[in-house]
C-alpha cells in the first residue's frame, strides 16, 4: 500500500475550535532526498527517520467459556492466546460479538506491559502457504526525487526499550545504561523466552526485490539475512534530556544493522 491520495491518505486540515473533520489528500513522501545513519529525530527511541516500521504486542486472547464484559478484564477462569490463565495484565476485553468482521475474542494489555506472549510473538504470521492462510506483508525500498535509490539500509529493532522492568512484563531485564539483560528474543512474563520473534525478509522475483516481514514465507523468501541476527548490535543514542537547557543522555534503546541496500525496487537508479 502507498501512502498516497489516490488511496485516501490525507492530512487533517487544521481546526483550532475542534468543531469539523476535513481531510485533505497528500501524497505521502520521504522527507529527505539524502539521509545517514546521524539523519533522525532525538525524541523517538528509533534512530531511524525514513523507515517502515510495524508495531505489535498490545492485544492479547481471551479463550475460555466465561462471558467477557466489554471494556472490563479478561474473566479468571479463561486464557491467553498460548493457552495459560489470563493475568491482571489482560484488561480492556470484548467479546467475539463486537467484532466487525473476524469474530474473536481479545484483550489490550494494559499498564504498557506486553508479556511477549500474544499472538506476534508465535510462529502464526501470514505465509500464504496455504489456501487458509493470508499472504504476507510485502513493500518495497523507498525512493526519492524521478526513483533513485537509497544506498544503504538498516535493520533495527527497539527491544530493549520494552525489554525493562514494568514495561516489557515481568521478565523484563535489560539495563538501558550498560545493556545488560537485553536480548534479541525478549523474555515473556513467565521469564522464558518467547516463542518468537519476527525479522524480515526478501524475496527477489521476476520484478525485482520486495521485503517481507514475519517468519520466513515458503517459496518466496531468498535472504533472511540470519533471521533475528539481523537487527545486529547494541545501539547508544543521545537523546535530549527534560528541562530544556541542551543537555543529553545517553540510552540503549535499539539494535541495528547497517548494509549496503540488498533490496533494490525495480526501475530504480543508484543515488
Amino acid at each position: 500500500m502507498t501512502a498516497s491520495a489516490a488511496n485516501g491518505f490525507g492530512q487533517v486540515q487544521y481546526d483550532p475550535t475542534g468543531t469539523s473533520c476535513n481531510n485533505i489528500p497528500y501524497d505521502f513522501h520521504p522527507m529527505y532526498s539524502t539521509s545517514s545513519e546521524l539523519t533522525r529525530v532525538p525524541w523517538a527511541a528509533h534512530s531511524y527517520n525514513i523507515a517502515f516500521s510495524d508495531e505489535i504486542g498490545h492485544g492479547q486472547a481471551c479463550n475460555g467459556p466465561n462471558p467477557i464484559t466489554p471494556g472490563a478484564n479478561c474473566p479468571a477462569g479463561n486464557t491467553e492466546y498460548d493457552g495459560e490463565p489470563t493475568d491482571a495484565n489482560d484488561t480492556g476485553c470484548f467479546p467475539a460479538s463486537s467484532s466487525t468482521l473476524i469474530q474473536t475474542n481479545g484483550c489490550f494489555e494494559g499498564s504498557g506491559v506486553t508479556g511477549f506472549d500474544s499472538i506476534p510473538y508465535q510462529t502464526v504470521w501470514p505465509d500464504g502457504n496455504t489456501a487458509l492462510h493470508p499472504t504476507s506483508l510485502q513493500f518495497t525500498s523507498p525512493l526519492t526525487g524521478d526513483g533513485h535509490q537509497y544506498s544503504r539500509s538498516a535493520f533495527e529493532t527497539d527491544l530493549p526499550r520494552i525489554e525493562i522492568p514494568g514495561i516489557g512484563g515481568a521478565g523484563g531485564t535489560c539495563d538501558r545504561t550498560t545493556g545488560s539483560g537485553c536480548t534479541l528474543i525478549p523474555t515473556t512474563d513467565d521469564n522464558q523466552p518467547a516463542n518468537f520473534y519476527p525479522f524480515y525478509s526478501i524475496h527477489q522475483g521476476e520484478f525485482g526485490c520486495t521485503w517481507l516481514l514475519g517468519n520466513d514465507v515458503p517459496r518466496m523468501t531468498t535472504n533472511d539475512f540470519g533471521k533475528n541476527n539481523q537487527y545486529g548490535n547494541l545501539l547508544p543514542l543521545n537523546y535530549l534530556a527534560f528541562g530544556g537547557g541542551g543537555a543529553t543522555l545517553t540510552r540503549i534503546n535499539d539494535f541495528r544493522q547497517i548494509m549496503s541496500n540488498p533490496c533494490r525496487a525495480f526501475g530504480s537508479h543508484e543515488g
